[in-house]
């Protein structure tokens, strides 16, 4: 006969079989829509100061989770849309120019500028030897393939925009009874749970305003700048620049300089000299100026991490993963601080 504490395993066994199951099945089904999900979340940890804020002054958590949800959707979602097509359609219309008339392409090549007699031989060589209308093309169709990419399935991309929103209202609204719940169904003690949720949570807020943010900022003003200045497909270079804005060391001047060449060697002498000046002191000011504001009282990441966590993320899952990848590096980042400092030994 079977004693009460085997007929207790095997049903402990059996609820964790079946909750196991359910769980992956149920995994199963949000999976499509888990990137969505996650975005939404992030940009929820990122606007609760403000939306705490607004219900506070409005003294319902409902309308003031609506006001903010309409406010992402105006303010940052439909002007980022409008920017992606505009990016897509330059990149289009480039590698589009670079497989029929080569207008764009041919005047990558050094030979042709009056500028480029002017340098020493060596140099000539060494620029002679680099295929940059290769290189102008390669950057081009990649742009193309990954911004195409988001608006490759319009009704995908509708319900994913919606589930976003959607998400983020709610995350909002039930914010509080969320992080609760986490509590509850926790095992470990509430004080880490608390410690756990909130390194997290600033860390993500760290890498979103202590550096990304601070690179989309230089990024926008280099792309406004080439645009001004006549560098062709200027948008994708700006978008370019933001990921450049995160190397060390080199940072922003890894497409601004090949930029200002380019308008050197195509005779736009005064456009070049005009966007060298535009870069120091716009695209420059970002970081010396902007960068420090923001990154004040933060825990600062290393942009080179960050680097890997966006160029991974995006590899991983598309242009979603510009914010996934930074996400969950600040998990991990988290969790690392958290070890570190002892917190599974807290009482």
């Amino acid at each position: 006969m079977s004693t009460p504490s085997s007929h207790m395993t095997i049903e402990k066994w059996f609820f964790l079989l079946l909750t196991g199951t359910v769980i992956y099945l149920f995994w199963r089904v949000i999976q499509p829509f888990a990137l969505v999900l996650l975005l939404g979340a992030v940009v929820a940890i990122i606007l609760s100061p403000i939306e705490t804020r607004v219900r506070k002054f409005i003294k319902n958590p409902k309308i003031s989770a609506g006001i903010m949800t309409f406010a992402v959707l105006l303010l940052v979602f439909i002007p980022l849309l409008v920017l992606l097509i505009l990016m897509a359609r330059q990149a289009s219309d480039l590698v589009q120019d670079s497989l029929q008339d080569h207008s764009w392409i041919d005047q990558l090549k050094p030979s042709t500028s009056p500028v480029f007699a002017l340098l020493p031989s060596q140099v000539q060589e060494q620029l002679l030897s680099i295929d940059l209308s290769e290189v102008g093309s390669s950057v081009a169709k990649w742009a193309f393939q990954n911004i195409g990419g988001l608006f490759s399935s319009s009704t995908k991309f509708i319900l994913n925009a919606f589930l976003f929103f959607l998400s983020l209202y709610y995350l909002f609204v039930d914010r509080d009874r969320l992080y609760k719940e986490i509590l509850v169904l926790s095992p470990l003690e509430n004080k880490i749970d608390a410690s756990i949720l909130k390194r997290v949570v600033n860390t993500v807020r760290s890498v979103v305003f202590g550096v990304l943010l601070v690179a989309i900022i230089q990024g926008f003003f280099a792309g406004l700048g080439m645009t001004l200045f006549g560098v062709p497909g200027a948008l994708i270079w700006g978008g370019l620049t933001i990921l450049a804005a995160l190397v060390p060391l080199v940072g922003t001047a890894v497409v601004l300089v090949p930029a200002i060449l380019f308008l050197f060697f195509t005779g736009s002498s005064g456009a070049a000299l005009g966007l060298l000046i535009w870069s120091i002191v716009f695209v420059s000011m970002a970081d010396n100026i902007i960068g420090p504001y923001l990154i004040s009282g933060s825990t600062h990441m290393h942009a080179f991490l960050v680097l890997l966590s966006v160029l991974g993320g995006l590899a991983a899952f598309g242009a979603v993963g510009a914010i996934a990848g930074p996400t969950i590096l600040a998990a991990l980042i988290a969790l690392i601080e958290l070890y570190k400092s002892g917190i599974l030994r807290a009482k």
